[in-house]
């Protein structure tokens, strides 16, 4: 049976019953003894990447491993998208991640093969599952961030990072210390999509566009963003099954190859929402302001042209633009969050410049 065939359980079977809460339901282990590996996801209890771990669960699932998620259990299970593991074909195991005993023994499932690591933001929060990788020989992909770049524009892999180290980045050295041949680490920039914990990347320009108020964006507006629909995280990440000798020692930007700009951005969300125009006005560059994304002229955009290269993936399927016109503004609607006051306080708003471009088709600059 493939990993794609098997039900969720909830198990505290496989540690002590003291690092595991669970439902007293479903109390078994998954039988698939055709699938190709066992993956183990290890998930955070929610933020910027709280959603990683269940689209990446069904992308692993789709190239037939079973799926294990060691779920932080301080996550609030009725919350997005923690309530919704029961629609995965995955064993989901809820662990007292300070107990670095039970996170090892959870991560030591039988044909253990790959460890994702969506939690660590140290070396000594990864020690437990590094212990179970180097047990197991399974190959580590670490989810870090593209937040260390300390580079502005198109960011390359070999772009400098911020020194002294980020926590992400020393656990990036700690694997290639360690586990020299059998890791790999992600750098994730602006996720959004169904389930995400952070909905104001996109929601900042929809706000303003819905109440007829200007945008307030950092220089021209004409700066690269990469905004990737969670999916195509999961799906370049999952891309690491099969390709485990070509991203041994490697580190990936994970983000779309359909970058847009600020401007674009603006426009999509005010065409959205029916406005004949996007209202967008000028902030002096690097103003710390409201707006969602670095503040500078040149932009801050992640290049996975790696990834695409190393791990052949195919690129992204979705586009943030078109998603905008379709689903995330119809949510947005749905939530009612057109609806009453906005906080423009820290928009900046009285020191913003008018546009003196000439932008033809693109925004309408006041």
């Amino acid at each position: 049976m493939g990993g794609s065939a098997f039900k969720l359980c909830l198990a505290a079977a496989a540690v002590g019953a003291g690092a595991f809460t669970a439902p007293a339901t479903s109390l078994r282990q998954p039988t698939s003894l055709g699938a190709s590996g066992h993956a183990v996801i290890v998930q955070n209890k929610g933020g910027g990447h709280g959603e990683i771990g269940y689209h990446l669960a069904k992308a692993l699932a789709a190239k037939d491993l079973d799926v294990t998620i060691v779920q932080d259990a301080s996550a609030t299970k009725e919350a997005l998208p923690f309530k919704l593991y029961d629609e995965l074909s995955a064993t989901v195991a809820w662990c007292d991640m300070g107990d670095a005993a039970a996170v090892e023994k959870a991560c030591a499932v039988d044909g253990l093969t790959h460890v994702y690591d969506n939690f660590a933001k140290s070396p000594a929060d990864a020690a437990p599952m590094m212990a179970a990788a180097k047990s197991s020989d399974a190959f580590y992909a670490f989810v870090s961030s593209a937040g260390m770049y300390t580079a502005k524009g198109i960011l390359k892999e070999e772009k400098k990072v911020k020194d002294p180290p980020t926590g992400q980045r020393e656990v990036e050295l700690a694997l290639e210390a360690e586990l020299a041949g059998k890791w790999c680490a992600f750098r994730p920039q602006y996720i959004y999509g169904p389930y995400t914990n952070k909905r104001d990347y996109l929601d900042w320009f929809l706000n303003r566009a819905a109440r007829d108020i200007p945008m307030a964006v950092p220089a021209d507006a004409q700066q690269p963003v990469s905004l990737t629909h969670c999916e195509d995280v999961a799906a370049l990440m999952a891309s690491v099954v099969g390709k485990e000798g070509a991203a041994a020692d490697q580190i990936f930007n994970c983000g779309t190859n359909k970058m847009c700009s600020y401007d674009d951005v603006c426009i999509a969300a005010a065409k959205a929402l029916g406005k004949s125009e996007a209202l967008v006005v000028a902030l002096p560059p690097d103003t710390k302001s409201s707006f969602p994304f670095r503040p500078n002229a040149e932009g801050f955009a992640v290049r996975v042209r790696k990834a695409m290269d190393v791990l052949e993936w195919p690129g992204a399927t979705h586009d943030v633009l078109a998603d905008l016109a379709g689903f995330y503004t119809e949510d947005f609607l749905a939530l009612g969050l057109d609806k009453g006051d906005l906080d423009t306080s820290k928009d900046m708003l009285d020191l913003c410049e008018n546009m003196v471009q000439d932008y033809g088709e693109r925004g309408v600059h006041v």
